[in-house]
């Protein structure tokens, strides 16, 4: 149940330049709209950029397609959110870790504060991407909680909705401190709450 912290944008669902949009133009039947993060779908975008961008894709190599998503949100209206994230540059914040360190070991706030970590050319990539698919979006870091990346799905339309298919939610949790003691792991959403005031402490100078 990972926090991703990623470099990149949000891509909306709707829209003309949208995920839908995309998807149908596109023809790729078998792809899941509601949740790009699957990864047959994300396969599948990806050959597509390929042909559509081969001008971008070189230069962003790790480009990620992630989903917010809470498996104990059962609120109504949350098949799926109005966007996904594209990330040029993805960490991952383990499940049971400290909060503090991503996958590989790289301390969270080193990170942030050293900026991107993408060269100008990828940059430029990246923002070329974004006024294809997201016009107006604005590129910058984000936190993204999933409690499941391999979230069931129906396999074709015309299956019905199981009912214990739950959706995304808003990623945010309870406060916990930082230098609060305790003998079980921080969970996500204490997680995500602690990066959260990180990054409002950044963005406010």
């Amino acid at each position: 149940m990972p926090v991703y912290m990623l470099h990149g944008f949000r891509w909306p669902r709707a829209g003309f330049t949208g995920i839908r949009v995309y998807i149908v133009l596109h023809n790729l039947e078998e792809a899941a709209a509601e949740y790009i993060q699957q990864p047959l779908t994300t396969s599948l975008i990806m050959d597509s950029f390929n042909k559509t961008n081969p001008d971008l894709l070189p230069r962003l190599p790790e480009l990620q397609f992630i989903e917010q998503y809470d498996p104990a949100d059962e609120t109504s209206g949350t098949v799926s959110q109005d966007y996904a994230y594209v990330g040029a540059r993805v960490l991952t914040i383990p499940d049971g870790g400290d909060g503090a360190t991503a996958q590989g070991g790289q301390n969270i706030e080193d990170v942030v504060e050293q900026g991107s970590g993408l060269t100008e050319d990828q940059t430029a990539a990246l923002e070329t991407l974004r006024d294809r698919l997201a016009p107006g979006e604005k590129i910058g870091w984000y936190l993204v909680y999933n409690g499941d990346p391999e979230r069931w799905f129906p396999e074709s339309e015309s299956e019905s909705e199981d009912e214990d298919y739950e959706e995304d939610g808003d990623g945010k949790g309870s406060v916990d401190g930082r230098g609060e003691s305790s003998t079980e792991p921080p969970s996500p959403q204490s997680v995500t709450a602690r990066l959260t005031r990180f990054f409002n402490r950044m963005s406010s100078g």
